[in-house]
């Protein structure tokens, strides 16, 4: 009896799955039409399932999702509160800064783009007199 009354769904979905089984193939009544209702009972079969344990999923998803957002809190937290100040993050650095104008960024950029180049070649002059000298 208690199997009756834990899997009571399951079994009214088994019950009825059977009898348009029986109908379908060993009847030959209206195949098409009970192999569709079958097609249809598994279906709703699987959503019961599934329905009885969206709750838990749904919660499941949630808490995980909860934990990365913690998580990505506490890792990135100094950024994040540089950014809630109106300041900007250096990446580079790791410091807190306050915020750049444009011209600022292109005088920044176009001076460590004569710096990379100035060193390259450097390095270049360096390498070819030390192969003069050999």
């Amino acid at each position: 009896m208690n199997i009756f009354v834990k899997y009571l769904s399951h079994i009214i979905f088994a019950c009825a799955l059977g009898y348009f089984g029986l109908l379908a193939f060993v009847l030959e009544k209206d195949p098409m039409i009970n192999k569709m209702i079958m097609i249809m009972i598994g279906g709703f079969w699987i959503l019961w399932i599934f329905a009885k344990s969206f709750l838990k999923i749904v919660f499941a998803v949630a808490l995980v999702g909860a934990i990365a957002f913690a998580g990505y809190y506490v890792i990135h937290a100094e950024e994040i509160e540089c950014k809630k100040a109106g300041r900007e993050w250096n990446k580079e650095l790791k410091v807190c800064e306050d915020k750049k104008t444009v011209g600022e960024k292109i005088k920044n950029a176009v001076s460590d783009v004569v710096k990379s180049t100035f060193k390259k070649w450097k390095e270049d002059n360096i390498k070819v007199e030390q192969k003069d000298e050999e």
